[in-house]
């Protein structure tokens, strides 16, 4: 009997396995399986998908890994085969520097980002630079004409050091898409240009946030005394005299009209001196330009609280000034007026273009140390130009001068003047600087209408979402 129990028991297991195959449970659990392999497999293939193309957004609230207009300007202009070498051991980038140097090659197809690990291949920076390279360094390659430019991870992710010393704590800066796409002008570059900074009469010193801007823009600054040249050096892109507190000197004002009659290029700023300045006049003059002596106090745009300091409105149509946009502004101060002669007494190849005027409500002090700031005797109505461009078209060259009215002026000012003055080389390339980015900030920022749309997504219609997937799947299987 038992036997035969045993083999009905027997005979009756394959019966049963077999029916707990076509079971409501046994389907159900294998739709959800499959339902999950199904979902997984997307969701590797979507992150390889997204991972391969590199699709990302820069949430940052200075934008700090987006390539700014500038530089996207500058590298869909590139016609050489340009290589950036991004010098790292694997394991060993720095994100910072790593997620801007994968934009470049984003905007032109004649650029190319490739990584070198300098353990593995030692001598290779060698075949281009002499510097020693470490890890996130970069060497910019113009395989066109083999020329190169070595570009120091220091100098890409930095502190400030004054800051540390006058607030005990420094600030960080990144300067990735500034020193890359300064070193792709560089190696483009056949003509580096050359500003003489005229001395002897205390002028002012470019700042060093300016003079690293320069550096940038791949110009050489060079200072020159007039008294002991009897030319501006013809290799002079651009002459400075940035504010001087004396006269020029006879000889010093007719190297200085030679240069400009011959087609050279000028940048003069004479700030308030209670002397009188007649041989710097005599350059204004012939440029069909004086100076209206004291300084304009600003009744509509001014500086916070101080009068004195200016907030003009730029002429964005003029090329010297073409850099800057409609909301841009500048501040300068102390400033005084420039006035124009009438057109008709102008040579016929010499025109004038204002690039900076006040308001109505501007007011200009005879007396600059006048306590009053209300119109005095002799005060003069506004509105006044504070910078003036001429531009005078010779036989074969083209004279251009810039007359700035005060030497207390914004860095970001005199930097696109500059910019405008030198223009583009004769290989095509721009003088263009960009500015660093401060890492003070959060790096991962949202406006606060992205956050509460995402709050809304993840909080709110996610979690919905869910819940209305979970019914259906539970009134689905209670109707079979």
């Amino acid at each position: 009997m038992s036997e035969n129990k045993e083999k009905k028991t027997q005979n009756k297991k394959p019966g049963r396995i077999k029916k707990s195959f076509s079971s409501r449970q046994f389907k159900s659990g294998a739709y959800s399986s499959v339902i999950t392999v199904i979902v997984i497999a997307l969701v590797v293939i979507v992150n390889l998908v997204f991972n391969k193309l590199d699709l990302s957004t820069d949430l940052t609230s200075d934008s700090l890994f987006t390539l700014t207009k500038e530089s996207q300007k500058v590298l869909k202009d590139v016609k050489d085969d340009i290589t950036i070498y991004y010098m790292v051991a694997s394991g060993s980038e720095q994100d910072y520097i790593q997620r801007v140097i994968k934009q470049y090659n984003k905007i032109s197809d004649n650029i190319k980002v490739v990584k070198k690990d300098p353990v593995v291949y030692p001598n290779f920076s060698k075949k281009y630079v002499d510097d020693a390279v470490s890890d996130n360094d970069v060497i910019v390659v113009d395989n066109t004409t083999g020329a190169a430019k070595y570009v120091s991870n220091s100098d890409m992710l930095y502190s400030d050091q004054y800051s540390y010393y006058s607030t005990g704590s420094s600030e960080e800066y990144l300067d990735v898409e500034g020193q890359i796409t300064s070193a792709i002008q560089n190696v483009l570059s056949t003509d580096k240009k050359k500003i003489y900074m005229v001395t002897g009469h205390d002028e002012q010193s470019i700042s060093d946030s300016l003079s690293k801007a320069l550096e940038k823009m791949n110009v050489e600054v060079k200072e020159i005394s007039l008294v002991t040249q009897k030319k501006v050096p013809d290799d002079c892109s651009l002459l400075i005299d940035y504010g001087p507190q004396s006269d020029l000197r006879d000889s010093e004002k007719t190297v200085m009209l030679d240069y400009l009659k011959k087609g050279g290029t000028a940048i003069l700023m004479p700030g308030y001196v209670e002397k009188d300045t007649p041989n710097i006049d005599e350059i204004l003059d012939y440029y069909g330009m004086s100076i209206d002596k004291g300084i304009i106090y600003e009744g509509a745009g001014h500086y916070e609280n101080y009068l004195n300091w200016l907030v003009p409105t730029i002429n964005t149509d003029a090329d010297v000034m073409s850099k800057f946009g409609d909301k841009d502004y500048v501040v300068i101060g102390s400033s005084q007026s420039i006035k124009e002669a009438k057109k008709s007494s102008l040579r016929s190849d010499l025109t004038l273009t204002d690039l900076l005027t006040t308001s109505k409500q501007s007011l200009l002090k005879k007396d600059p140390s006048s306590q009053n700031t209300d119109k005095e005797k002799g005060d003069v109505d506004g509105p006044f130009a504070t910078a003036v461009y001429a531009e005078e078209t010779l036989d074969k060259e083209t004279t251009k001068l810039t007359v700035i009215a005060t030497n207390e002026v914004q860095d970001d000012l005199m930097q696109n003047v500059i910019s405008g003055m030198l223009g583009d080389s004769g290989d095509g390339t721009a003088a263009t600087s960009i500015e660093a980015k401060s890492l003070s900030s959060s790096t991962i920022t949202m406006s606060a209408g992205s956050a509460i749309m995402w709050s809304i997504v993840l909080v709110i219609l996610v979690p919905a979402g869910l819940l209305l997937i979970g019914f259906g799947i539970w009134f689905t299987r209670r109707r079979k």
